[in-house]
């Protein structure tokens, strides 16, 4: 703990020194010196299970915190997490990061999830120290650091972990304009250390470093008061092989003036690949209503090294309507469109999809509301570079229903809430020859009611559900009741809660009962003290035949404990 405290200290004079240039020295008199909120979690969770193997680990436990240091008027706010995974996984669990904020200024530290593009730099973790600056409307940012850590295939064990190599670059980001109108450019230079992992990867699976530039560019215009357009795209230059020996065949890939220009930037080769991605959208905004059409393209394979994941090979355009009407009592939205990948005709066959919804929310009087969600997708695939048996086809409708009516109820001693909800889902395959074992139908319904007494600080819940799937090989389906009361005590500091629910379970015509049951406690103890736990039983019983003799029970409990400490 002293290696903590004396981490977080160190980290906040650091950051403080980097910026306690800016500060306003005339208002420093006035003003607090030094101010410390924020606070401390501590969780310990205990698991035991008979009749099936552990699900989880016998015991755990979780560190973690977010103080935050007020230098004047500098914010720094600091967060980390500590548990037992550190001991098992190579990559970072335990996290301390900060981002001090000084009027326009903010500065960050340690590990950060910074968002300057969704095409570029999208939330990837990294280890580091950067700054963003936003005087007035020109805006700057600026990270540098660790994006991965080296990690390898556990030799001793025969466990397969993620191989990577350590992994560091930077991300830029500078702009100008606000919320209606700005111009935005950012950038990420990554690549990876080949000597910072070695190692052989079982079943020959070659992991190559690698190295990316992505540029991109984001902007908005509105005109005409309600018009607006806004688009955002990037480039991405991404070698699979730092180490190919290939050259790059620039001759219908890329001029020669232009990779002569790229080689002095990064490692341009054989395995050098060129993606891009962009939307754009036009739309109107009205009084009571909007509308927006937009067009978006990711190519195949796109990625980022800013980035964990995209959903590529993608082309889509859709009409998104909103109506608010009758004084927002009714409350429209919905989006229609098409949707295609293949882009660059490599897979053997193309799928297309309509892709619908709509959602209706309502209040008909003060106590009554009604929602109302449907949702309709269509994919069909047509075969391109070769010919494909009917059975591999793809021809489905995906179509959900959801109806929610809701009742509220108020008045000086008791409240009461009543929601009803249906759900249905199918899942219609198209294609003659394999539409009778692809269909799924599923329906789910539950009715819920929650009594709160306010004079007497009780509240009881009592839940009624069913879910039925069909499907091609039997049937599927749960049904069952669900119970509880919650109780304040010690002028509302204390809070005690039990919850049961019984519940029948059919999977392809073998029979389960579970029972389930809970009790959970939070007690403020004081106003920077507060305690927690939870104490859960499940146990799973089959029913017995002469078909099921071999069907197990088990059971399983989970205990939780918790610590906050607020300041």
């Amino acid at each position: 703990m002293k290696a903590l405290i004396t981490y977080l200290l160190v980290g906040a004079f650091t950051c403080w020194c980097g910026i306690s240039n800016a500060q306003d020295l005339e208002n420093l008199q006035t003003k607090d010196p030094i101010k410390v909120s924020g606070g401390l979690n501590v969780r310990t969770i205990f698991y035991n299970a008979n009749g099936i193997e552990n699900r989880r680990r016998p015991f755990s436990y979780i560190v973690s915190g977010g103080p935050t240091i007020s230098l004047y008027e500098i914010q720094i706010p600091i967060s980390f997490v500590f548990s037992e995974q550190e001991r098992s996984f190579r990559q970072p669990f335990n996290q301390i990061g900060m981002s001090p904020t000084y009027k326009w200024i903010t500065v960050h530290a340690g590990y950060r999830n910074i968002t300057f593009s969704p095409y570029t730099m999208a939330g990837h973790a990294i280890l580091g120290a950067g700054v963003e600056l936003n005087p007035g409307r020109f805006r700057f940012g600026f990270l540098h650091g660790r994006l991965n850590r080296a990690t390898a295939v556990d030799t001793t064990s025969g466990s397969l972990e993620p191989f990577s190599f350590t992994r560091r670059g930077y991300a830029l980001k500078a702009g100008f304009g606000d919320e209606s109108r700005y111009l935005d450019f950012t950038m990420v230079k990554a690549k990876d250390d080949s000597t910072s992992a070695s190692g052989e990867l079982p079943f020959h699976r070659p992991v190559t470093p690698a190295e990316n530039l992505a540029l991109g560019l984001g902007s908005r215009v509105t005109f005409l008061k309600k018009f607006y357009w806004e688009g955002e795209g990037a480039i991405s230059i991404y070698t699979q092989n730092i180490n190919s020996s290939i050259w790059l065949d620039s001759a219908e890939i890329l001029p020669r003036r232009y990779q002569n220009t790229l080689n002095s930037i990064m490692t341009v080769n054989g395995s050098t690949e060129f993606y891009s991605a962009f939307h754009t959208s036009l739309g109107y905004r009205g009084k009571g209503y909007s509308l927006r059409l937009q067009y978006r393209r990711v190519d195949p394979r796109y990625q980022s090294m800013g980035a964990y994941f995209f959903n590529n090979d993608v082309e889509n355009i859709t009409i998104t309507p909103t109506a608010t009407l009758l004084k927002n009592k009714i409350r429209f939205d919905g989006s229609l469109g098409f949707q295609r990948d293949n882009l660059q005709n490599q897979k053997q066959a193309t799928a297309n999809r309509v892709i619908g919804a709509a959602n209706i929310s309502a209040d008909l009087n003060e106590k009554l509301g009604m929602d109302i969600n449907f949702t309709n997708f269509t994919n069909s695939q047509r075969s391109r570079t070769i010919l494909l048996a009917d059975s591999f086809l793809i021809a489905q409708t995906t179509r959900n229903l959801s109806l929610t009516p809701r009742y509220i109820h108020t008045t000086p001693t008791a409240n009461h809430v009543v929601i009803f909800s249906f759900n249905r889902m199918e899942l219609m395959d198209q294609n003659a020859r394999t539409s009778e074992n692809n269909n799924i139908e599923s329906n789910h319904i539950f009715l819920n009611y929650q009594l709160s007494l306010n004079e007497k600080n009780t509240s009881f819940n009592f839940n009624l559900n069913s879910t039925k799937i069909n499907l091609a090989n039997g049937l599927n389906s749960n049904e069952g009741v669900t119970v509880g009361i919650q109780k304040r005590l010690m002028d509302k500091k204390l809070m005690l809660g039990w919850n049961s629910s019984f519940l029948r379970s059919v999977q392809l015509d073998r029979h389960f009962t579970i029972l389930n049951n809970g009790i959970r406690g939070d007690l403020q103890a004081h106003k920077m003290h507060r305690v927690n736990f939870l104490f859960n039983h499940i146990g799973n019983i089959p029913q017995k035949s002469e078909l099921e003799t071999s069907q197990k029970g088990f059971t399983e409990l989970r205990g939780e404990i918790g610590y906050n400490f607020i300041f």
